[in-house]
């Protein structure tokens, strides 16, 4: 199963190497993880380039804040098929998540990462010319940590 991911993303970035044209957006995200056992907040910094009209691909780093002796960080390559309507644009995502959890206690820590599917949707809308806001829920489907995260965020356009 890690093959079969991990060639997933390969070809994901490889198809973000290839483009052409379109539309680049560096953004940040302020996010929440919402485990049954752990929930906590999170940063995150995302880099999204449409490369077909109405799809883009989305490549993001969020690290959630240390909790209870646990600290995790994740890695997602997610695509969107964004539908306008109006001013909005509202995308369904799917993805490939790696996600890294720490646990530290008493000097001795261990980690592990594991690899997962993202599936959800989100909505953006403009601030300004060059200025979007999103707001966006996923599931994550990883191993033993499966999770919802929801994320709002902003995004310029370059």
């Amino acid at each position: 199963m890690k093959k079969f991911l991990m060639a997933a993303c390969m070809m994901l970035m490889s198809v973000a190497a290839f483009a052409q044209q379109g539309e680049t957006a560096v953004g940040v995200n302020l996010n929440y993880g919402m485990h049954s056992d752990y929930k906590n907040f999170g940063l995150g910094a995302k880099v999204q380039y449409e490369f077909i009209d109405n799809v883009r691909a989305e490549a993001a780093f969020n690290y959630f804040f240390k909790k209870d002796n646990l600290s995790q960080w994740e890695v997602d390559l997610n695509v969107h098929y964004l539908f306008p309507i109006g001013g909005v644009k509202i995308y369904p995502l799917a993805g490939l998540s790696l996600l890294n959890s720490k646990v530290s206690y008493m000097g001795f820590s261990s980690s592990d990462s594991d690899f997962g599917l993202n599936l959800g949707g989100g909505v953006e809308f403009p601030i300004a010319e060059k200025l979007k806001a999103n707001a966006e829920v996923k599931y994550q489907i990883v191993n033993d940590f499966d999770r919802p995260v929801i994320s709002v965020g902003v995004a310029y356009s370059l």
